[in-house]
């Protein structure tokens, strides 16, 4: 299996078209045709089925479909890394879904200084930000561990050869939108949140309960959203009377003050933190970003 055919088969599905995806592509119908039927002979599964107006995922095709686009994005990034030589400063940050990170991240934009730089942020699933910095895609992750899940990352962690360096510890908060029944609520638990639709991130395949960003579990909630972005989470807390639960920490700025948030009753807590691979030097700029999220306060 090839990168190439993995593009191919993105190009043919978003299309809908071997015909068209082969415009796209620049090559030629019968040359894609083939390189299609031998990944599917090599990986004994059937990507395409064909219609009267065109082709259509199969079921195995739209599992295939899930990884051949990590795998594109992946050859981006390292493409994007190592290209050009020229560029002096270079950092690659992993991260989960949090406001703060974004805040970080502008600010310590502002204190760069030089012509020319590449930089990037991308807010990702906690297994994909933990396989980026072992495989050396990112120079830095950054995961909020809960309390009761604290021994079993740090041992996971470690068989992988990365530390985990905590900067801050956060009590759970439920987020909301400023006009939701509970806004005026002093501290929540779950019997008065057992009502309201419970929106959560989705961890993919990898949905072990480490993994995930928030402390409910969703094993006895009967109004479950799951979602894979900020842009959405913020939709649908400002649009329904949904919530979710995470660290408190919400720059005003970023929300301006529409999502509010309201302590919840837990034993647990979180410890947040970044990631670094043990065995990789820490460049400058990647000091100068930690130390901005050592900086930070509640």
């Amino acid at each position: 299996m090839t990168i190439q055919q993995c593009k191919y088969v993105l190009e043919i599905a978003k299309t809908g078209s071997f015909n068209e995806a082969a415009k796209q592509l620049f090559v030629a119908q019968s040359s894609l045709s083939i390189s299609i039927k031998a990944l599917e002979q090599e990986l004994n599964i059937k990507i395409f089925e064909r219609a009267g107006n065109g082709v259509y995922l199969t079921d195995e095709g739209a599992e295939f479909v899930k990884y051949a686009m990590q795998i594109c994005e992946n050859d981006e990034i390292i493409n994007e890394r190592y290209r050009n030589r020229s560029i002096q400063q270079k950092l690659y940050i992993a991260t989960q879904h949090y406001d703060f990170v974004a805040d970080i991240f502008g600010n310590f934009l502002k204190g760069v200084a030089g012509d020319s730089y590449r930089f990037s942020i991308r807010e990702i699933e906690t297994y994909n930000v933990i396989h980026d910095v072992e495989t050396g895609l990112c120079d830095i992750g950054i995961i909020a561990i809960k309390d009761s899940d604290h021994e079993i990352m740090k041992r996971y962690l470690s068989k992988k050869k990365i530390s985990f360096k905590s900067f801050l510890n956060a009590r759970p908060h439920v987020f909301f939108r400023k006009g939701h029944p509970l806004a005026e609520s002093s501290i929540l638990d779950t019997a008065k949140l057992k009502d309201f639709p419970y929106v959560s991130y989705d961890q993919g395949e990898h949905n072990n309960s480490f993994f995930t960003e928030e402390l409910m579990d969703t094993l006895y909630i009967e109004k479950h959203i799951e979602i894979s972005d900020r842009a959405t989470l913020m939709n649908v807390l400002m649009l329904t009377d949904a919530y979710t639960i995470g660290t408190g920490i919400m720059p005003s700025a970023l929300n301006k003050g529409d999502i509010v948030s309201v302590p919840f009753e837990s034993e647990d807590s979180y410890i947040i933190g970044y990631l670094l691979n043990d065995e990789r030097k820490v460049s400058q700029a990647a000091l100068s970003f930690i130390q901005q999220l050592e900086n930070i306060k509640i």
